[in-house]
């Protein structure tokens, strides 16, 4: 799952361990709980999203905290909030 960066026109509100991103090119909203920030800040990093939820909750199984990850990052992309690494959405 790495290799991935957040879109240029995404921009991060955080208040009390919940966040929206904006959208700026459609003007849409997303909605992010505590599991998403952490997800959210893991694709800012560069870091692995799974391992990065393994270290907050240590207690959820591997399986979960992956398939949490990947649900996550693949709607994520689905709304153009983030794309491969090196290949801005878009561009071919």
């Amino acid at each position: 799952m790495g290799g991935l960066e957040p879109a240029e026109d995404v921009i991060l509100h955080e208040q009390e361990g919940e966040a929206f991103l904006l959208h700026v090119p459609s003007g849409r909203y997303f909605g992010l709980n505590e599991t998403g920030l952490v997800v959210w800040k893991a694709v800012l990093a560069g870091k692995d999203p799974a391992e990065e939820l393994g270290r907050r909750w240590p207690d959820i199984p591997v399986a979960a905290r992956q398939a949490d990850a990947q649900s996550l990052v693949q709607a994520l992309a689905n709304a153009g909030l983030v794309h491969a690494g090196g290949s801005p959405s878009g561009d071919a």
